[in-house]
């Protein structure tokens, strides 16, 4: 499916430059039914060596209950211990116009059962979500005390948009505390974040989170939907 959208698209484009509406590239991700298409997660903000402590989980994973758990999704998961975890999805596209400023949306389904309301060791356990990418591909480096931090820099954790992320809004379901896994669906359909690619045709787009909340926060991503413009 995610080819034929993005060929669909080329066609689109080749056909008719001037139409923005025609030029525009989709790419749709069912993560039930095709795997983790190239999705990787990447984890910062936390001491080097400490992969186990954090609790850092990334896998192909059925669905938690009381959602249908036949259903697959992309599980990320981390114990934010250091007060300040970045946890995120990434992907890079290619063959895209080299050095071109594109405007690019997010429609992204995913589970969450986080509280909207309440109170956290740090922070809110209802944590920014944001979406965003970079010319380059995200990597860490280690500070000083021996702490991973990212080659780029996010305010998420501020509840703020930059030039890497846009705020999709949060992670929050319910009221309750005790909230099962609820899927919801978080978007910038209607604010685009502008990314511009390398001199190779290359975006690595992310989906992220910061993390003040001192305690686990999970998310499995169902299906994310992306259009450049």
């Amino acid at each position: 499916m995610i080819f034929f959208i993005l060929i669909l698209g080329i066609i689109s484009c080749n056909k008719n430059e001037d139409n923005s509406e025609s030029s525009k590239m989709y790419y749709t991700f069912d993560f039930n039914s095709i795997g983790m298409e190239n999705w990787k997660s990447f984890f910062s903000d936390y001491p080097a060596g400490e992969e186990n402590y954090y609790e850092l989980i990334y896998e192909y994973s059925n669905l938690p209950e009381p959602l249908d758990t036949n259903l697959k999704s992309l599980k990320i998961s981390g114990n934010n211990y250091s007060d300040d975890l970045f946890c995120a999805i990434y992907r890079k596209f290619e063959g895209l116009q080299p050095n071109k400023k594109y405007s690019v949306t997010f429609n992204v389904d995913f589970a969450s059962n986080a509280p909207t309301n309440a109170e956290g060791v740090g922070g809110s356990p209802n944590l920014s979500i944001g979406a965003g990418g970079l010319s380059f591909a995200p990597n860490n480096t280690i500070d000083k005390l021996n702490t991973y931090r990212p080659n780029f820099e996010s305010k998420l954790q501020s509840n703020l948009s930059n030039e890497v992320f846009k705020v999709l809004g949060t992670i929050g379901v319910s009221d309750n505390i005790f909230t099962p896994f609820v899927l919801i669906n978080r978007n910038n359909l209607d604010s685009p974040i502008e990314i511009t690619s390398n001199s190779d045709g290359e975006i690595w787009l992310m989906i992220a989170t910061d993390s003040g909340f001192e305690a686990t926060t999970t998310l499995y991503y169902k299906s994310i939907e992306i259009s450049f413009n």
